[in-house]
């Protein structure tokens, strides 16, 4: 007689007494696959998904004898361990590694600094630090006024921390500029091997990629991963912003979102003048036509602004001028500013406009800064 596993049930626990040996086998088998991938560190929404998938071969071999149910599983399980094998191997690649180097170093200083792959640290006082490299990346001028050598080791890196109140550019050896704004952490080969070119990011920053067909340029940061051969884009992925985001200048890029999961990665080819922003709360990536020069016009010293909620921009100035700006009043929260903000200005002059054109006032306490 045929059995018929359904939906609802579970993997059985015990088999059918008209098994054969190998037939008890196989299930004695497929019960430990079953529990190794419960075990995984999957999180509850992929073992749901993994289980779903497993059901639904069960299902499609409904009308096979309880031994071919019994076969499929086991290829099916061994197939899915497969891929999830691979999976967490390939979350072991070079972007995991440098985001674990990123998670190493804080912002507990106001200066910018640089660690080496030596992990020598080189602090930089500008206020806009300039490094490049050269030789292969065993070569930094910085600021055009001093000049760091290094050597390093395979997959080696280089971190630059640029904390609230400073900014930097990296150009690194293929001709690729970043810039960097305040609050953020880039980390990066510290040599360049001519074959690989990838960055993980913390922060925001601009980049200019210089085009090389044959060697993609990949930009990691904790819930996306933009791949491109030559354009121009921004990135901003910081962990208090309830959404990462990334605006096409020219060229093209493919962004992955949530790729670190094994169901759940989106991917979105971008045309220029798209930004796609991804919410890691509700794993939901969205695309749409923008005005670029207002998410790129910081890298050169100003903000354009339209229709931006308050509490975004007070965010923005305070990372840029590495102050404590907030709002005392819950109305004021959903107030929007619209207007063009100089910030080579010192910070009051910038929030005496905000104020003349919300009709609040604000109290300055030191570096903090309070509307009303």
């Amino acid at each position: 007689m045929k059995k018929r596993v359904r939906k609802s049930e579970h993997l059985p626990e015990s088999e059918s007494p008209d098994l054969s040996e190998d037939e008890k086998r196989i299930a004695a088998n497929t019960r430990i696959l079953m529990k190794s991938v419960q075990e995984e560190a999957l999180p509850v929404l992929e073992k749901t998904a993994l289980r779903l998938r497993m059901e639904e071969t069960i299902e499609l071999q409904g009308t096979r004898t309880f031994r071919g149910t019994w076969l499929a599983v086991a290829a099916s399980v061994a197939l899915l361990l497969v891929s999830v094998s691979g999976y967490f191997l390939l979350r072991q690649n070079t972007g995991s590694a440098m985001q674990e180097e990123a998670s190493k170093l804080t912002f507990d200083t106001a200066d910018t600094r640089l660690q080496l792959a030596d992990r020598r640290i080189v602090r930089l006082s500008e206020q806009n630090a300039d490094l490049v490299y050269k030789q292969d990346g065993l070569r930094i001028q910085i600021d055009s006024a001093s000049v760091v050598e290094q050597r390093t080791a395979d997959q080696a890196f280089n971190t630059l921390t640029v904390p609230y109140g400073k900014r930097s550019t990296v150009t690194l050896v293929d001709g690729t500029k970043i810039w960097l704004n305040s609050g953020s952490k880039l980390v990066y080969p510290s040599t360049s091997d001519g074959k690989t070119r990838e960055v993980y990011l913390e922060g925001q920053a601009y980049f200019s990629v210089s085009h090389a067909d044959d060697i993609p340029f990949f930009v990691h940061t904790k819930n996306m991963k933009v791949q491109v051969f030559g354009t121009e884009f921004d990135v901003s992925a910081y962990d208090d912003d309830p959404q990462s985001t990334a605006v096409l200048v020219k060229g093209s890029i493919e962004l992955t979102a949530n790729q670190k999961s094994f169901f759940g990665s989106k991917k979105k080819k971008l045309t220029p003048g798209t930004m796609a922003a991804y919410d890691p709360g509700t794993s939901e990536l969205q695309t749409s036509q923008v005005d670029v020069a207002s998410y790129i016009s910081w890298k050169e010293g100003y903000l354009i602004l339209n229709k931006v909620p308050l509490p975004d921009i007070l965010r923005k100035l305070g990372r840029y001028y590495r102050a404590d700006i907030s709002l005392g009043s819950a109305d004021a929260r959903n107030m929007t500013f619209s207007g063009r903000l100089d910030l080579q200005e010192d910070i009051a002059p910038v929030l005496d406009i905000i104020a003349a054109t919300t009709s609040l006032n604000y109290q300055q306490t030191e570096r903090r800064f309070i509307f009303r």
